[in-house]
């Protein structure tokens, strides 16, 4: 059994108080009408927060009523105007819902269709017919049906006869037809309280995997259409992604102060709840959760039980299981909560303490054991986390592991004896990470690892579960961004603006991971990744990543990149990463050197 890569209602990680802050503003008609955004990164759980919050509602409608709507603005994305199509995909649920009168149906029904008119109407402006209503080159009346297919088809193509003739007809007698979208919200009110409907709770998933053009047509939406007594709109989104989507609409002022991006999403999202990102404890419980899912079957409840019931300062360990249930109990569940431990500090680390990229890792691990299965091969889950874990974060100290001749330093290095290591491995022995790592159970020079290193032989790297993220042409850019080239760099840079917001994030990663995988930077990838995340518009991104990185592993010779991006940085965040780069004594004076250039 695999996990699923989607949204949960099941809560690993007591994320209630979250849940319930949500329903608490949806359902408070002194805030309504009101916008929610669930912000949080890419994996880190809003799909499954919003989930929850629908779960909570849905136990509320029986002492009210209200109507839930699911919008995924992806879904609709390149098929139909997506101002229309959210505004069509409430008055649907509308119309659908029990209860409610044939005559308020039938207003409902009649609403759906001034939707579709808009529709096609805001189909026509994207093909350039509105200059007949503008006063452009002539007017309706003037135009044969001839000259207007090949106006339109001057600029766009694949427009057909039929299709400009649906839109020619939409467009006459406009007057009469602006005058009812303009009072589209009156309507929708109306339709609301003749429909005894408390509550319209609309939930916007996938925000930020869409085009900025689609994210500023659905807050449009919001904002001129739906926006009513009665409404709430819960986003789920990356805050980040909508920003970009702003400013890609809406330039910055020069000479002026405010952010056009943040007081936009200011005024459309009036309470923001963020997912906290997951600390090490957190990620332990929510690892453990998962084995343990998978491990005790029709028991797990027991354990949900004690999860939701956790305290702030306790932690899910077999003492409190033994204290809650009994030792046997506690015993089945101690394989799976010593596995959480021995990874959960690093996965925290690498992955950010992001839940998705936590459950990648387990499916790697679990599809690794049952293709070994298959062949007759047991494999030990502790051993190979343990191996996955390396080959993850340290892909160059794992080529080394793989070579017999090093087994011996191995265990040299597993038992704290640095001074008897004599090969490659000795360049290691001053890192951190690999000494906590090759503390940690089980000893790895004891065990055989030819079958191991044989199902492991596809290496976590870029071209594995990233790439699959990825259009061929994005796919193709990347790898020549990763070449380190100035021609790689400039080919993503080309297409920049037409990726998805989900394929900067994951080029972001991509470059990330490269760069920092082994004991030093690479120069020439962080060259690309600063680069990129200034062309992005995600400086503060870059400067928080750059300062996850132990300080250690800079070198004089990243300074002239970095001074890049100190430069597109804010005074206070400038002055963040210089002083966090600083407590490495080599490079200390040529940061100091670079801020004084930069100040003057």
């Amino acid at each position: 059994m695999l996990w699923k890569d989607s949204e949960t209602k099941v809560d690993f990680l007591n994320f209630k108080y979250l849940s319930d802050q949500v329903v608490e503003i949806a359902l408070d008609k002194n805030l309504s009408p009101a916008t929610i955004g669930i912000y949080g990164d890419w994996g880190s759980g809003k799909s499954s927060l919003m989930e929850m919050v629908k779960e909570e509602l849905e136990n509320n409608i029986t002492q009210e009523k209200i109507l839930i709507v699911d919008f995924n603005g992806w879904t609709f994305e390149g098929y139909e105007d997506a101002k229309t199509a959210l505004c069509g995909s409430i008055l649907d649920e509308l119309a659908n819902l029990k209860g409610i009168t044939a005559e308020v149906k039938d207003r409902i029904l009649a609403l759906i269709k001034k939707v579709d008119v808009n529709k096609i109407v805001s189909k026509g402006i994207k093909y350039g017919i509105d200059f007949a209503l503008t006063g452009g080159i002539g007017t309706l009346s003037e135009l044969t049906l001839a000259g207007l297919v090949s106006a339109v088809k001057s600029k766009v193509t694949g427009a057909s006869e039929e299709e400009v003739k649906l839109i020619l007809d939409a467009l006459k007698n406009e007057e009469s037809k602006r005058a009812s979208v303009k009072n589209f919200s009156k309507e929708f009110k109306i339709l609301l309280d003749d429909s005894k409907v408390d509550h319209v709770v609309v939930f916007i998933d996938e925000l930020d995997r869409c085009l900025p053009d689609t994210i500023l047509d659905i807050f449009e939406a919001i904002r001129l259409f739906l926006y009513v007594p009665g409404t709430t709109f819960i986003i789920g989104a990356d805050q980040r992604m909508v920003q970009y989507a702003v400013k890609t609409r809406y330039k910055d002022i020069p000479g002026n102060e405010m952010d056009i991006s943040k007081e936009y999403m200011e005024k459309l999202i009036q309470y923001p709840v963020k997912i906290p990102q997951l600390n090490e404890k957190e990620v332990k419980q929510y690892i453990s959760c998962l084995l343990l899912q998978k491990d005790l079957g029709e028991d797990f409840k027991k354990i949900t039980d004690v999860v939701n019931n956790l305290t702030i300062d306790e932690e899910l360990s077999t003492d409190l299981l033994k204290g809650k249930y009994d030792e046997c109990f506690a015993e089945r569940c101690k394989e799976a909560l010593d596995l959480a431990h021995q990874i959960s500090s690093v996965l925290a680390f690498i992955m950010k303490g992001n839940p998705r990229h936590c459950k990648r890792f387990l499916n790697t691990l679990f599809m690794r054991l049952s293709m070994a299965k298959s062949r007759h091969v047991n494999l030990n889950r502790k051993v190979l986390a343990k191996l996955m874990m390396v080959e993850l974060y340290k892909s160059s100290f794992y080529d080394l592991l793989e070579d017999k001749n090093n087994k011996e330093d191995l265990k040299h290095l597993e038992d704290g004896k640095y001074e008897s290591i004599q090969g490659e491995i000795s360049k290691w022995i001053s890192d951190t990470w690999i000494q906590e790592w090759a503390q940690n159970s089980p000893k790895l020079y004891q065990v055989d690892l030819a079958p191991y290193y044989y199902f492991s032989r596809e290496k976590r790297r870029y071209k594995s579960s990233s790439m699959a993220n990825l259009r061929p042409e994005v796919r193709k850019a990347l790898e020549g961004l990763l070449s380190g080239t100035s021609k790689g760099l400039n080919d993503v840079l080309k297409i920049s603006n037409d990726m998805l917001p989900v394929e900067r994030e994951e080029i972001a990663n991509v470059l990330f991971e490269e760069m920092n995988k082994d004991e030093k930077l690479d120069k020439k990838i962080l060259k690309a990744y600063v680069e990129f995340m200034i062309a992005s518009n995600l400086t503060l991104e870059a400067k928080n990543c750059l300062m996850s990185i132990p300080a250690s592993k800079f070198e004089t010779g990243n300074i002239g990149t970095i001074s890049q991006l100190f430069d597109k940085l804010e005074n206070k965040d400038r002055g963040e990463l210089a002083d966090y780069l600083k407590t490495n004594q080599t490079i200390a004076s040529q940061v100091v050197t670079t801020i004084k250039l930069l100040n003057k």
